[in-house]
Formats: C-alpha cells, structure tokens, sequence
C-alpha cells in the first residue's frame, strides 16, 4: 500500500517537472528568435548608404568650434560636391568661416579656407590700451538687419565632381573660429549611386581667428584713421597658440609699408619674412605643440592689421605650407 502511494508521488512530480521544462523551451524559443531578427535589422541598416549627404551652418550650430567628418564610399562611384561658405558685414564684429575637403592627401576645393570680415570705422584711434571708434555703416546695418532682403557680405561658392573607388575615405572639416554672427556655410555631395557613409569623428573649441585691430594679439598697436584723410599705424604685436591634433595656421599680414613676420614652429624651427604691402602665410599638417606668431610693422596713409586664424585637428593631407608675398 504504502508502495503504490511512493510511485503515485514519484508519478506526479515527473509530470510536473517535464511541464515545467516544456513551458521553458516554449518562452526560450521566441527570444531567441526576436535577438536573430533583430540582429539582421541592425546589419541591414549598416549596410544601408547615402547618395545624399549635406552639412549646414542651421543644422550643426557651430559657435567657436570646429567639427570633422569621415564620408566612407562603399562602392565606385561620381561625387558632385557644391561648397558654399559667407560672412555678412556686421559692424564691430569679427567673423569668420573656415572648410576644408580632402582625401587624407590633397584639398579636393580651391581655395581652401573661407571668408571673414574684420570692420573697421570711418575715424579710429587705437593705442595698446584704447579702442575708440566712430561713424557706423548706417547702409550696411540697414540692409543687414532687413531678414530676407538683399545683405551686404562676402560669399565663396567652390563646386567640383571626383570619381571615387570603394573604400576612398574623405574628411570634412568645418569651422566657426569667430562670431557665429551673420555667418553660414552649406556643403553637399551628391553621388549616383547610394555608396556614402559619413560618422563625425571630433567637435571642439581649440580654434580661433584674431585681429590686432581689436586688440586680439598681444604688444603694442597703435592706429590713426580719419576718413577719407586715410592713417598710419605702427605695430609690434605677438601671439601664442598651442596645437595637440594637428594644425591648419593662416596669418596675414596686410596695409603696411614695411613690415616683417616670424614665425616660430614647435621643433624650434623659425621662419622670418619681410615684405611691403601683404605678407600671407599658411600650414597644414600634423606638426602639434607650442606656436608662435610675431609681426613688426608700420604703415602711412593706410592703417594695416594683422591677422591670424589656427584650428588645432589633423587635417588629414599631406603636410603644406606656403608663403605668398605681394
């Protein structure tokens, strides 16, 4: 009796138990199933591309900083690219824009850069202590306030069309090294076929574009302007920058009468150029660490101004530098 009890026990709990291992597998199955198909989702989504890529001033809402991106072509293919970058006059405000397109060896645009505007008034007096400055650009703040009307500015408009092959990778640099006042870009690459990927590869705020006229440089600048009567202006200014990235450096030095610039690279390496009416100098590459920058220069009739803009990013070709005197 008590034998045939013990088996009816024994009975029942392995019913029990094999339920128990049917209701698993049952809730096991369709999880496993929902991570496969999700699985597949996400690989046909990467493998999903553009023939339509476009970066804008609105979207990215760039504010003393710079932004790079990686576009990755997935198969042979024709870029039509279109680039263009403006700076509206805005008076007292320094603005600038900066791009630049490469292929990780050579710029892909001419020419490599963008606008900028640095205002000046109609009577100005400058010491290394007073900026004073009078008579507004009544026309220019008219038309420039007026939203959607004619606006008064420089604009670059550079367009091109390149074959690429899979595997090709490009590298977009934007900037707004200055007031994002007034000042826009818009870059677009159109392809036949859907083979562009693009993942943004840095954004900060080690950048900057300084004028000694507002006295953005370290020194002495001084400076007389009376309208039509024209100035002078007598200048001994410097300025340091540090680089860990890479370095894209512009500096100008223009309006002067005689004047000379040097420029200081971080192995120890100096650079020295003297020229009348403009001195230009620019470097890209991956040369990083302490730069400096000094100007000595003096001019009549004109006022002159010194000027430098430096990102601190790889700008990923092949190291440029170059000096352009006029």
């Amino acid at each position: 009796m008590h034998l045939k009890k013990i088996i009816s026990i024994l009975i029942i709990i392995s019913l029990s138990l094999i339920s128990i291992i049917i209701l698993e597998s049952e809730q096991d199955i369709p999880y496993s199933r929902s991570v496969e198909t999700q699985r597949n989702h996400t690989q046909n989504q990467s493998m999903s591309y553009s023939n339509h890529l476009e970066f804008t001033h609105k979207t990215l809402q760039l504010e003393r900083e710079v932004i790079q991106f990686e576009i990755k072509f997935h198969s042979d293919d024709v870029i039509d690219v279109s680039s263009q970058t403006y700076v509206h006059y805005v008076d007292e405000t320094v603005t600038s824009v900066y791009c630049l397109l490469t292929d990780g060896e050579k710029s892909l645009l001419e020419p490599s850069g963008g606008p900028y505007y640095i205002p000046y008034r109609k009577y100005l007096l400058i010491t290394p202590r007073i900026r004073l400055s009078f008579g507004k650009f009544w026309l220019v703040n008219a038309l420039n306030d007026k939203q959607g009307k004619l606006r008064i500015g420089t604009m670059w408009n550079t367009s091109g069309q390149f074959e690429v092959q899979a595997g090709d990778t490009w590298y977009l640099t934007l900037a707004i090294p200055a007031s994002a006042e007034k000042t826009g870009f818009s870059v677009s690459l159109n392809s036949v076929n859907n083979s562009m990927e693009f993942n943004q590869l840095v954004r900060h705020g080690n950048l900057g574009f300084y004028s000694a006229v507002y006295h953005q440089f370290s020194g002495k600048y001084y400076a007389l302007k009376l309208s039509w009567l024209g100035g002078f202006a007598l200048c001994d200014v410097c300025k340091d920058i540090t680089t860990k990235d890479g370095t894209i450096l512009q500096i100008t030095v223009a309006g002067h009468k005689t004047g000379s610039l040097m420029v200081l690279k971080p192995t120890g390496e100096e650079l020295n150029f003297d020229k009348d009416k403009t001195i230009r100098y620019t470097y890209f590459g991956n040369e990083t660490g302490a730069w400096k920058v000094a100007v000595k220069a003096r001019s009549f009739y004109f006022i002159m101004d010194a000027s430098l803009l430096y990102i601190d990013i790889d700008p990923h070709l092949n190291t440029y530098s170059s000096n352009n005197m006029t």
